[in-house]
């Protein structure tokens, strides 16, 4: 994903609730909790991803803040650069200790690379995913990988795919071709994924697609909102940004639930926004019925352009299976 992308200014959008086969009741323990300061530091840092014992992101170089490269590091030890020397990268997702990134060689070459956080090594790629399109945004989970292919407001042939790597079934989520639009995936975390689809910019609306039933589901968006970086727990409850035109016009952290109204999970000040949103379900042993889900963000001051990574929680009560 490139800063151009996160920066992309959200106009309005009128967005319908479909009905779809989701089945997964939740009530809400509460909704809004304090936003926690996770990178900081002077460079800007991008596209979190989390995984048990894993943070990674993107950070920009030393005085060079639009150049970015990718990092992980497990709890308790140092940062340590993914990406290979001469290179451009940004996050995707992580899964155990798989993560997937976008590698970007020069101006017309963006693929998605595969890395193992444990032995530090890149894995191959399996054929198909990296084509002479512009692949990116991806992320992972049980052996699903959600992408788009194709430049965003571009002649080109849009499309937010979903793939397993292991069988190389691939299922077409959304196809787009507008030069005034745009199709990008967001996250896909255990049976669920999300995307965004503009067509054109700024008619906008967020979906959610469930693996079992092969349905999705356009969530519903207050007139005059923007949705914009989402993302979902293994639940299916959804994570987006949403704002009036502009950059940090009355910001929205907002939570969809699978049934019921969305909620908003915290207003950012004027002048703040939200670029991408990545939902980390904490573990718990033996399983309960409450669950946490951790949502990171990366987070602009628009005046100025210095992007940072926080996080929120939010708590849900999931009925345990019988």
């Amino acid at each position: 994903m490139s800063l151009t992308r996160l920066r992309q200014k959200r106009k309005i959008a009128v967005v319908a609730l479909a009905a779809a086969g989701l089945t997964v009741g939740t009530a809400a323990v509460f909704a809004a909790a304090t936003p926690v300061p996770v990178k900081t530091s002077p460079r800007n840092e991008i596209t979190p991803a989390a995984g048990d014992d894993w943070l990674a992101w993107s950070q920009s170089r030393q005085g060079r803040p639009k150049v970015f490269d990718v990092f992980a590091q497990q709890t308790g030890r140092p940062a340590f650069k993914v990406n290979p020397k001469g290179s451009q990268a940004f996050l995707g997702g992580i899964d155990g200790t798989m993560l997937v990134y976008q590698l970007l060689r020069g101006k017309l070459r963006s693929d998605l690379r595969l890395f193992d956080l444990t032995t530090r090594r890149h894995r191959p790629v399996p054929a198909g995913i990296n084509t002479s399109k512009w692949e990116c945004c991806a992320t992972v989970s049980g052996g699903w990988i959600l992408f788009d292919r194709g430049e965003t407001y571009s002649r080109d042939t849009q499309m937010v795919l979903l793939r397993n790597l292991a069988t190389g079934e691939q299922r077409v989520l959304d196809v787009l071709q507008n030069r005034r639009g745009l199709v990008t995936a967001g996250q896909v975390n255990g049976n669920f994924a999300v995307w965004r689809r503009c067509n054109p910019h700024p008619r906008c609306r967020v979906f959610r697609y469930d693996l079992a039933t092969a349905s999705a589901t356009a969530l519903p968006v207050p007139q005059g909102k923007i949705p914009y970086g989402p993302s979902v727990n293994t639940h299916g409850i959804v994570f987006y940004g949403q704002s009036n035109p502009g950059c940090g016009k009355s910001v929205q952290l907002v939570k969809q639930p699978v049934s019921g109204p969305p909620e908003i999970l915290a207003s950012l000040p004027q002048g703040r926004d939200v670029g991408t949103t990545y939902a980390h379900q904490i573990s718990t042993k033996p399983q309960r019925e409450l669950i946490t889900t951790r949502i990171y963000y990366d987070f602009i001051r628009c005046k100025g352009s210095k992007w940072d990574i926080f996080s929120i929680d939010t708590t849900d009560r999931i009925p345990l299976p019988p």
